[in-house]
C-alpha cells in the first residue's frame, strides 16, 4: 500500500459559535467542501491550522506563547471562514469589515497587518477555551486542536464563501444530533461531544466541553455516523501505514468488520470498546471480513472465542481463514434495526484479492471498502497472482456507479465525497498504466528496470512493492495484447493498441 507519510499532529484551533439561550440556543457549524482532501463532506466547526503570522497578533489579557497563538489562530480562522470578528473592541462599520476580509482572502495582507491598518484591538475574554482534541491515528493528516466557545458579536452574522467550505448554518444542538442519528450527517468526535454538551444546557457548559475527550471513553468512541464506530488498531500493514480501521456497525446488533490486530494488548483495547458499546445495549453479532490479509484478520480467532460469534467472508477468503459461512455478491447481512435499517450488502470487488468484499449500507449510503480503496489519497498494492489489475479496474468502475456518499476504508481517514475518491483512483490507475506502456519498447526489460522508468514519482524504498503492481499492470496489458513477455523481460507487443 502506498499512502502519505503520517506526520506530527499540526497545531490548530476551532471556534464553536453560539447564539441565543435555553431552548433557543443554537450553534453555527459548516460543511466541508467535497473538494478538500481532509474529511470532505463532513460537518465541522469553523477553524484551521496555525499560521506563522499568528504569533504576531496582539491580544490583550494573554501573554505571548502557545495560548496566545492558538487564540490568534481561532480569531483569524473565524474571520477568514465566516467574516465574523471576535474579541475585538470595535470592528467598525460592516461594509468596512467586509472589505477587510476581501483583502485578507485575496492574499494582499496578513491578518496582523490588517488589524494594525484598521486599529482593531483584541481581548482574550472574547472567546473561552473549551477543550483540546487530537486526531486519532487512523488519519495520515492529524491535528492537535484547541476549541474555543464564542458568542457572535451583536450586529455580525456568519457568511460562508464557497471554497474549502460548502455551506454553513445555525442549528439547535438536539436537532443536529437527531439528524446525525438518522444518518443524515457525518462528523468527528469533537463535533459530537461538543454538541452533546451544548444540548445539555448552559449551566457548567465549558467544563463539560473541556471534558469531551474523557467522555468519549478509553479507547475513544469514534462514531462518525450513528451506528458506525471506528477503532484504529495497531497492525502490521505495508508501510507507511501503521493501523487498520476496525468498524463496529449497527445499533442493537453489531457486525465487526476486519478485526486485524494480532497483538494481545491491542486486542484488549478492541474488546474494551465492544464492552463499552454493550453498556448502550449494542451486542456483537458476527464478524465480517473484506479479505484475508493478516492486518485484517489478526484478531478473528480471539474475537470468535471471546464472544462466540460467527465469521463470514467471501468463499475465496475462506481458502485462507476459517469461515462459518460465506457471502456471495449482493447478499444481505441482516442486523436487528434500531432507528433504521442496518442491513449490510456484500459487494464482491476482486482485484486486491480474489475474494475481496466491500460492505454497503444503503440507508446512510456508506461503503466499507477494506483495501479496495483507502483513505487519504493512497493506493494499494495489486500483487499477482492473488491480485489482478483487470479485475481491480472493473471493481473500481463498479463502485463508481453505486450511490455511495461516504467511504469507510480499511486504512486512512473516512471520506465524504466518496465518488471523487473512486474516480481519482481510477484515473490514477489509468495514468499509471499509460506510464507502464510508455516504458515498454521493442527490447525486453526486467521488472526492476521498468519500475525505474514507470515509477519515478514513487519513493525508491517503495519500489519493491511498486514492482508487484507493475507486474499486475503488465499482465493486464498482456491480456489485452499490448505487452508480451520474453524470458524474464517484458516488451511492447507488435502493433499494440496504445489506447
Amino acid at each position: 500500500m502506498q499512502t502519505p507519510e503520517p506526520s506530527r499532529a499540526r497545531d490548530s484551533a476551532a471556534v464553536v459559535f453560539v447564539r441565543g439561550h435555553g431552548d433557543a440556543l443554537e450553534a453555527y457549524w459548516v460543511k466541508r467542501s467535497d473538494a478538500v482532501e481532509f474529511m470532505p463532506g463532513f460537518r465541522a466547526f469553523v477553524g484551521g491550522a496555525v499560521a506563522r503570522e499568528d504569533e504576531a497578533l496582539e491580544i490583550e489579557g494573554v501573554a505571548a506563547g502557545p495560548e496566545r497563538v492558538m487564540r490568534a489562530c481561532a480569531i483569524r480562522e473565524a474571520f477568514e471562514e465566516t467574516g465574523v470578528l471576535i474579541g475585538v473592541v470595535d470592528p467598525g462599520p460592516p461594509e468596512r469589515v467586509a472589505a477587510a476580509r476581501e483583502r485578507l482572502l485575496a492574499g494582499e495582507v496578513t491578518f496582523p497587518e490588517l488589524a494594525r491598518d484598521f486599529g482593531w484591538q483584541f481581548r482574550a475574554d472574547g472567546l473561552e477555551y473549551c477543550g483540546r482534541w487530537v486526531t486519532p491515528p487512523f488519519a495520515y493528516r492529524r491535528f492537535d486542536t484547541w476549541y474555543f466557545l464564542a458568542r457572535v458579536p451583536q450586529g455580525q452574522e456568519p457568511h460562508i464563501m464557497f471554497g474549502e467550505l460548502a455551506e454553513g448554518e445555525w442549528v439547535r444542538p438536539l436537532q443536529a444530533l437527531e439528524r446525525w442519528q438518522l444518518g443524515q450527517e457525518t462528523f468527528a468526535a469533537p463535533i459530537l461531544y461538543n454538541l452533546i454538551a451544548l444540548a445539555e444546557g448552559e449551566q457548567d457548559l465549558v467544563p463539560r466541553m473541556i471534558a469531551g475527550p474523557e467522555r468519549a471513553g478509553s479507547p475513544r468512541r469514534i462514531e462518525l455516523k450513528w451506528g458506525v464506530v471506528l477503532h484504529p488498531a495497531k497492525t502490521r500493514p505495508l508501510p507507511p501505514a501503521t493501523h487498520t480501521n476496525v468498524y463496529l456497525v449497527g445499533e442493537q446488533e453489531m457486525a465487526m468488520i476486519d478485526p486485524g490486530c494480532s497483538d494481545p494488548e491491542e486486542q484488549e483495547r478492541l474488546f474494551a470498546l465492544v464492552e463499552l458499546l454493550a453498556e448502550d445495549r449494542r451486542r456483537l453479532k458476527l464478524v465480517l471480513l473484506t479479505h484475508h490479509h493478516p492486518d485484517h484478520i489478526g484478531a478473528v480467532e480471539a474475537v470468535r472465542a471471546r464472544y462466540q460469534v460467527l465469521v463470514a467472508g467471501h468463499a475465496e477468503t475462506g481458502k485462507h481463514v476459517r469461515l462459518d459461512f460465506s457471502l456471495e455478491d449482493g447478499e444481505f447481512v441482516p442486523l436487528v434495526p434500531g432507528v433504521g435499517d442496518w442491513n449490510l450488502q456484500a459487494v464482491h470487488t476482486p482485484g486486491h484479492t480474489r475474494g475481496h468484499l466491500c460492505f454497503y449500507h444503503g440507508r446512510t449510503r456508506s461503503l466499507f471498502t477494506g483495501d479496495h480503496v483507502v483513505g487519504g489519497g493512497g493506493t494499494v498494492v495489486i500483487d499477482p497472482p492473488e491480485g489482478d489489475m483487470a479485475d481491480y479496474v472493473r471493481s473500481l468502475e463498479r463502485v463508481i456507479e453505486m450511490p455511495v456518499e461516504v467511504m469507510f476504508p480499511g486504512h486512512g481517514p473516512p471520506q465524504g465525497a466518496a465518488k471523487r475518491s473512486f474516480r481519482w483512483l481510477l484515473k490514477h490507475r489509468q495514468g499509471r498504466e499509460a506510464q507502464v506502456l510508455a516504458a515498454l519498447d521493442a527490447e525486453p526489460h526486467t521488472l526492476a528496470a521498468l519500475v525505474e522508468r514507470a515509477y519515478q514519482d514513487t519513493a525508491k524504498e517503495l519500489w519493491p512493492y511498486a514492482e508487484r503492481s507493475l507486474l499486475a499492470h503488465l499482465l493486464k496489458l498482456e491480456g489485452e495484447g499490448r505487452a508480451r513477455r520474453e524470458g524474464e523481460g517484458w516488451m511492447v507487443a507488435a502493433n499494440p493498441d496504445r489506447r
